[in-house]
């Protein structure tokens, strides 16, 4: 039986559709007063549920690095999920992240000794790598979904590591409509992972978004050759979907 399509919108996810504290200066406080702190953008709430009305799946593709620098726990990138989604009514399908950094450096470039170095490496998750897309289409054809890890949050524990570990949810089964499906994030990186996979790149000025647009040249080797641009993920919905 052929399966059927389904339109997603991928979504980066701090800065993108939840505030973005940990953005700067993020060495000198405590990443679980942050985590405690969780909660969408003005308006996000309303706005995904547009979506979700007119058929999408929303799904979050974030990179996690504060894990493999040892600023957070895996437990901890759950909790948080787990406190955005109670605060966006339940509306996310998937939420998938990248626990790896390249170097595992800090802002002053050196490597903290809480590090988990077993998490330092040149993955193929983390974006602009499309690993966590592959992943996201693969357990969607088998009627899956990754999602928040309770028995994870509970008992304070990670994946080791482990990734077949990870908790998913049970789904229909589909594929990924690439044509009609989109990448949204505040981040270079964000948007050339989404050219990357096939789907429609979107920029948005909130987050690092103007920081980044500003200094594009600096900030990525490489960029994208095709994006929207668009003040926020509250107007790309109302205007373009």
């Amino acid at each position: 039986m052929e399966l059927k399509k389904r339109k997603i919108l991928f979504l980066d996810r701090d800065g993108t559709i939840c505030y973005d504290d940990g953005a700067f200066g993020s060495e000198k406080f405590s990443y679980k007063e942050v985590i405690e702190k969780t909660r969408p953008l003005e308006g996000v709430k309303e706005s995904l549920k547009i979506a979700k009305d007119k058929g999408y799946l929303l799904v979050v593709i974030s990179n996690q690095a504060g894990i493999a620098k040892g600023r957070f726990d895996e437990c901890d990138t759950h909790y948080s999920n787990k406190l955005l989604q109670e605060k966006l009514g339940g509306i996310i399908d998937g939420f998938y992240y990248c626990p790896h950094h390249t170097s595992g450096k800090n802002n002053s470039g050196v490597i903290a000794d809480n590090a988990k170095r077993d998490l330092i490496f040149h993955c193929d998750c983390r974006k602009p790598e499309i690993g966590m897309f592959l992943q996201c289409e693969n357990d969607l054809r088998n009627g899956k979904l990754q999602y928040i890890d309770e028995e994870l949050i509970a008992n304070k524990t990670t994946y080791e590591n482990d990734r077949t570990k990870i908790f998913r949810k049970d789904v229909e089964p589909a594929t990924v409509d690439k044509e009609n499906s989109y990448m949204i994030g505040d981040k270079w990186l964000d948007i050339l992972a989404g050219e990357r996979y096939g789907v429609n790149p979107i920029f948005v000025m909130s987050g690092e978004g103007s920081v980044e647009y500003n200094h594009k040249k600096d900030k990525q080797k490489e960029l994208p050759t095709k994006y929207e641009i668009f003040n926020d993920i509250n107007e790309f919905i109302k205007e373009r979907l």
